[in-house]
């Protein structure tokens, strides 16, 4: 399967995921563009002729109006924001849920990190 690409300009978020230990950059995803369902997927991110592994969760925000695409870098902890970045979307590592609250969140952000680093260390991809 080839990989979904977007490319997009970071814009500041609310810091939610920051709080959570999973800083991201928020690139808003343009009216018509057809992208796969909400959720947290595996990917890879260029910026600066670097490409990092990513955590990229699709959602559409605590409104439910505003559709976002959140990436992190794994292991790394960059201002991004007006940069131009390009995402690559490999595999979905699980649906969204409704916001369980900061607690439970950040345990669920835990694993997704832990399970994304295992992924990215494996030879099966």
């Amino acid at each position: 399967m080839q990989p979904l690409t977007f490319c997009g300009r970071v814009e500041i978020g609310e810091g939610i995921a920051s709080g959570l230990g999973c800083p991201t950059a928020n690139i808003a995803i343009e009216e018509g563009l057809i992208i796969p369902a909400l959720g947290v997927y595996l990917g890879e991110t260029n910026y600066d002729g670097k490409k990092y592994p990513s955590l990229v969760c699709i959602n559409d925000g605590r409104t439910g109006h505003n559709l976002k695409m959140e990436v992190h870098l794994l292991g790394e902890n960059k201002e991004l924001a007006g940069k131009h970045l390009r995402v690559e979307i490999f595999k979905k590592l699980r649906d969204l849920i409704p916001y369980p609250g900061e607690e439970i969140m950040e345990t669920m952000v835990a694993k997704d990190m832990q399970d994304a680093n295992k992924w990215f260390a494996s030879d099966v991809k």
